[in-house]
């Protein structure tokens, strides 16, 4: 399984690009009135079906638990590699001062381990926040400023307050915020499968992937997959061609900068990586 998801994932930055490619294919290829048949007859094509509801709607409250959970498991292995790497306590005659010495060696750097990878993760946490705040700020505002309106009435320039008010999002350039936020989180938990299936591999640690980890893998990676079937009708169904290239494109915002950029900041390297 492990071997797998390394390769999987290292590929999965392809997909969202693909599904807009295919999206913009189908819809030049098929009429707008069997599209708009198709959406209006099938309830999985509205955008009130439920996996719409569970899975993108509730994204912001499943993928804490999602991305944690692999948080978890990356300390954990790194942890655990970080002990078997130790050197055994030395025998001899003054063997108490030099186990007592590595003792607290390895209490220390079983600490750093474990605060510095904390810390990483609590990083990427609060920079996902920050960098999807900032875009849906972009989005909506873009809307708004191309003539826009929630149909509720209220006045209201946030597309999340219009859905949670049950109104629509009509006019406007609407860039997919479908796009935008599922392309985000799913690449952010692939980059972290990629690390950690490197990482096991890397270390040879098979043997401590049990069931429990599988289990947790494959609750994350079918969260993935529904997704990707979410995106699938956007890509076909919703927004122009060139709203979802820009979502899409948007999407790779948390990954590029949480992932590439920030790790090349010496300052901060210096801290939060171990």
């Amino acid at each position: 399984m492990i071997r797998q998801l390394y390769y999987y994932s290292r590929k999965a930055y392809l997909v969202y690009p693909i599904q807009v490619l295919i999206g913009a294919i189908i819809t030049i290829l098929v009429s707008t009135e069997t599209l708009d048949y198709q959406k209006k007859t099938y309830a999985l094509l509205k955008s009130s079906n439920f996996l719409n509801k569970i899975f993108a709607y509730k994204a912001n409250q499943l993928w804490p638990f999602l991305f944690f959970s692999l948080s978890f498991l990356q300390i954990y292995f790194h942890y655990l590699a970080r002990l078997d790497v130790l050197p055994l306590p030395i025998s001899s005659s003054g063997a108490g001062p030099i186990h007592l010495s590595y003792t607290n060696v390895w209490s220390l750097l079983k600490n750093r381990v474990i605060i510095t990878m904390v810390a990483q993760y609590g990083c990427k946490f609060i920079l996902k926040d920050l960098l999807l705040f900032l875009c849906f700020q972009f989005i909506d505002h873009v809307f708004v400023w191309t003539g826009g309106e929630c149909t509720s009435g209220s006045g209201t320039t946030s597309a999340e307050k219009c859905h949670l008010e049950e109104g629509e999002w009509h006019g406007g350039f609407d860039i997919s915020g479908h796009f935008c936020f599922l392309v985000n989180i799913s690449m952010i938990l692939w980059m972290e499968l990629h690390l950690f299936s490197r990482f096991v591999q890397t270390e040879d640690m098979f043997w401590v992937v049990n069931k429990w980890v599988r289990a947790c893998l494959a609750i994350i990676c079918a969260v993935l997959v529904i997704w990707i079937c979410i995106l699938w009708v956007t890509s076909i169904y919703y927004h122009t061609v060139l709203e979802k290239i820009l979502g899409c494109l948007m999407g790779y915002i948390c990954p590029i900068f949480i992932y590439y950029i920030l790790p090349k900041i010496k300052g901060l390297h210096d801290y939060i990586y171990i």
